[in-house]
């Protein structure tokens, strides 16, 4: 069968993690060099790498060949990214394009797996590349680190067994003799070159990081197939030519190790990248499930055996700071399913259906107003003009939500004043928070098709009780807010996120309704909504010397707020309560990063460190939703990225 370009992409298309929407203007007025940068791996490279301000010296065999043409759509190009041509077989054809620079990701090598010439197609050309590479890189005196991309298949090929107790990690090494007497060139171009590699590197004094990445998989946007690409290709069409289990990662996850090998200090030796170890049977079910139309009939093997494997180890790309995308989280999940979102121009519920489209659901979104200028951000996302409709509704009118959840498979309930402080609290916070989330039940109750409702409750619906919060207490999802309590001491918001979700278990019970509860702490990161949400106004006051909110700061990252939000919904066996809780920060940590990162922006003499007692949250539950939590700091870097772009700093 003949696939089109969009069809594949379509079934390899992760939309979750997003990496590129982590990076911020860390590589402003530095020039890095990508070699190979048509390829798979290095066209993901050079597009974050430009999205984070760099300028990208990029060598290709040609820069006016067709193969070039994708890069004139990314967002910097005519700025920032220069096209060198070099061959990986002469030496010195690297060196016009890392002159200058701070650093090299060394990509380009043949992805070939056999040759009637193996020797000369595939060895020579990693091996001899490599070396000509790090020769040119000798001679620049400004280059900090060279980053190699690997392969796993510089690790695994040695003979060694690979059952279920033994965990692959980054001091296996392939064995050359094992490549060649199994006639397994690509690993032992890849084992040859990575010992020359480092070999060279301690000759000469450079700062080396191996990538050692698995089968990498992701939309692509280069017109060449790749090979991640053309296995799950050949699966689709019945053939099998890669062994099962495959160890998978997604391209962006990979690019993004990348630049964190780049850009992280204390970076160094090798990184295995292996977000999953999936079995062909694992494949081919959630392919019959998604993509039924596109299997070839009678030629996809359900009878596919599990075979057992070894573990792959992921601590020290953790410490990078690498959160594996799960492999099922390829788009499609909602195709032909209709969701709704209340409150839908806010921060949380504005990427919730951003991702929703982009996961194929119709959304139905409710706002008070579908014309005002706050929901411009909303029809400009990808599939809002197919996908996306806008409903008018109000918290306090019951039957407000009865054509917005009409028909709908799912209900997210986000909707719900973030307010803190009111000269009337009752009526203001506590009102439309209760009331809101009977009326938005009411309505569903109404509603056969309707199989699970997802409330976005609140970390403030769990904190204030009598429980001391000392450093050996864990905070989980057992631990209720007192109403009395959120009086006393005039925590109006905790009091209307504590009954409104108490209301709501009462009335789920009462009704037969499915109902999920997800509790985020403070939700941080970049945000494209036109108003200031509290985690960006948190960041904010710190940066303007304002230290008024509690510390220590329990954050999470919002595309870990939505994910949740989105496993909860799509989760068979998701239920109860989800505490999301990503980093327990103190403010003396915020502040050093600050002052790190982004030092023009403080406001001098006015930020005094402050430590409390640390607290510990429990993310177990959450984690068996398939959470992987993104590190504060880069929560942090996404939000003050949107508050300079949004003019709120300068």
């Amino acid at each position: 069968m003949n696939y089109r370009h969009e069809s594949l992409n379509s079934v390899l298309s992760f939309t979750f993690r997003e990496r590129e929407m982590m990076m911020s203007g860390e590589g402003e007025g530095k020039v890095v060099c990508v070699t190979g940068a048509s390829g798979f791996i290095a066209s993901w490279l050079v597009k974050l790498l430009l999205q984070r301000g760099y300028t990208v010296n990029a060598t290709v065999r040609d820069p006016n060949s067709p193969r070039t043409k994708h890069f004139g759509e990314l967002e910097g190009t005519k700025e920032r990214l220069h096209l060198f041509k070099a061959n990986l077989l002469e030496e010195g054809t690297f060196d016009s394009a890392v002159d200058g620079c701070v650093g090299v990701f060394h990509v380009a090598s043949p992805v070939v797996l056999s040759s009637n010439n193996p020797q000369a197609d595939i060895v020579e050309t990693a091996v001899k590349g490599t070396l000509n590479v790090l020769r040119s890189c000798a001679k620049v005196h400004s280059i900090k680190r060279v980053v190699l991309t690997s392969s796993t298949a510089a690790m695994t090929q040695n003979g060694n067994p690979t059952t279920p107790d033994v965990v692959i990690d980054e001091t296996w090494f392939s064995s050359s003799v094992f490549c060649k007497e199994n006639k397994k060139w690509y690993p032992l171009a890849k084992t040859l070159a990575e010992e020359a590699a480092w070999k060279f590197a301690r000759e000469n004094g450079i700062d080396l990081v191996a990538i050692n990445p698995g089968i990498v998989i992701g939309p692509f946007f280069h017109p060449i197939l790749n090979f991640g690409a053309d296995v799950i290709l050949n699966l689709i069409n019945g053939a099998q030519s890669f062994p099962s289990p495959y160890r998978f990662v997604d391209i962006r996850d990979v690019a993004y190790a990348q630049i964190q090998a780049l850009e992280v200090p204390t970076a160094n030796g090798r990184y295995l990248l292996v977000g999953s170890v999936v079995q062909l049977y694992d494949i081919l079910k959630f392919l019959h499930e998604h993509y039924p139309t596109l299997l070839v009939a009678g030629k996809c093997r359900f009878d596919a055996k599990y075979e057992p494997t070894c573990k792959v180890s992921q601590e020290r790309a953790k410490s990078l700071g690498i959160n594996f995308t799960p492999w099922e989280m390829m788009s499609g999940e909602g195709e032909e399913k209709v969701v709704c979102v209340t409150g839908a121009s806010g921060f949380v519920a504005s990427w919730l259906v951003k991702l929703l489209l982009q996961r194929g659901y119709t959304v139905k979104a409710t706002v008070r107003d579908p014309n005002s200028p706050k929901t411009e951000h909303l029809r400009e996302l990808d599939g809002a003009t197919e996908r996306l409709h806008l409903f008018k509704a109000n918290l306090l009118e019951e039957g407000s939500f009865d054509s917005a959840v009409d028909g709908c498979d799912g209900v997210f309930h986000t909707a719900s004043p973030v307010i803190f402080s009111s000269d009337n609290p009752q009526a203001d916070i506590v009102d439309p928070a209760v009331m809101g989330t009977l009326n938005v039940l009411r309505s569903c109750a109404k509603v056969h098709s309707i199989k699970r409702v997802v409330l976005t409750s609140s970390i403030g619906a769990m904190l204030l009780n009598e429980t001391p919060m000392t450093p050996d207490v864990v905070i989980d999802e057992t631990w209720f807010s007192n109403p009395v309590l959120c009086k006393e001491n005039k925590e109006w918001y905790s009091l209307a996120k504590t009954l409104a979700e108490e209301a709501a278990w009462k009335f789920a019970k009462e009704n037969g309704i499915d109902l999920v509860a997800i509790h985020p702490g403070t939700v941080i990161g970049p945000f494209f909504q036109p108003i200031l949400n509290f985690g960006a106004e948190v960041i904010l006051n710190l940066i303007n010397g304002d230290q008024s909110f509690a510390f220590p700061y329990i954050f999470v990252e919002i595309r870990d707020v939505v994910y949740a939000h989105i496993r909860a919904l799509e989760v068979p066996k998701a239920s109860g309560r989800y505490l999301l809780a990503g980093s327990v920060a103190q403010h003396s940590d915020i502040l050093k990063f600050l002052r790190e990162h982004y030092p023009t922006l403080l406001r001098s003499g006015k930020l005094e460190e402050k430590y409390q007692p640390t607290i510990k949250v429990s993310q177990e539950r959450a984690k068996s939703l398939g959470i992987n939590f993104t590190p504060w700091e880069v929560g942090v870097r996404g939000c003050i990225e949107s508050l300079m772009e949004k003019g709120f700093l300068s």
